[in-house]
């Protein structure tokens, strides 16, 4: 009593056996194949890493993911490296320029500030610790106290 609706097929032709089990030049184009669409796909996951460490920005994330994406990484990856930004969100000056600007990394987000402030601008972590010798206030990045010489141990 039951009916046939369709036919069922026995393995299909995406099947990794099938796909492999070409020979000749079929296995080359299969191959082939393989290859463009990994580079494809690391090509887009790369730009989407690179351009999210170099900017904030939404729609210029977006526009260099469209350009990789829509226009293949032959076009639009020379377009993508001509048109990001230069530097990274997190680039920040030398220690001996922040050292000669008398300004402070804070040990807790990374930003400069000026040394006599108490609490990083950014993230509002103190900047400065008490001495454990001396009993005054230094630099939490400084690996002596400014005042007595003794260590920055915690």
């Amino acid at each position: 009593m039951t009916e046939s609706v369709g036919i069922v097929v026995n393995k299909s032709t995406w099947s990794f056996e099938n796909f492999f089990a070409a020979q000749g030049m079929s296995l080359v184009i299969n191959i082939a194949m393989i290859v463009i669409i990994l580079f494809r796909v690391l090509t887009i996951i790369g730009v989407a890493k690179d351009i999210i460490a170099r900017t904030n920005k939404l729609w210029l994330q977006i526009f260099s993911l469209f350009l990789v994406t829509i226009l293949s990484p032959v076009i639009g990856l020379p377009i993508y490296l001509v048109i990001r930004p230069v530097g990274y969100k997190r680039d920040r000056l030398p220690w001996r320029e922040a050292a000669v600007m008398n300004l402070v990394v804070c040990y807790n987000c990374g930003t400069l500030n000026p040394k006599d402030h108490e609490c990083c601008l950014a993230c509002g972590e103190t900047l400065k610790i008490k001495c454990k010798q001396c009993n005054k206030n230094y630099p939490h990045s400084y690996g002596y106290c400014s005042h007595c010489g003794a260590p920055n141990i915690e």
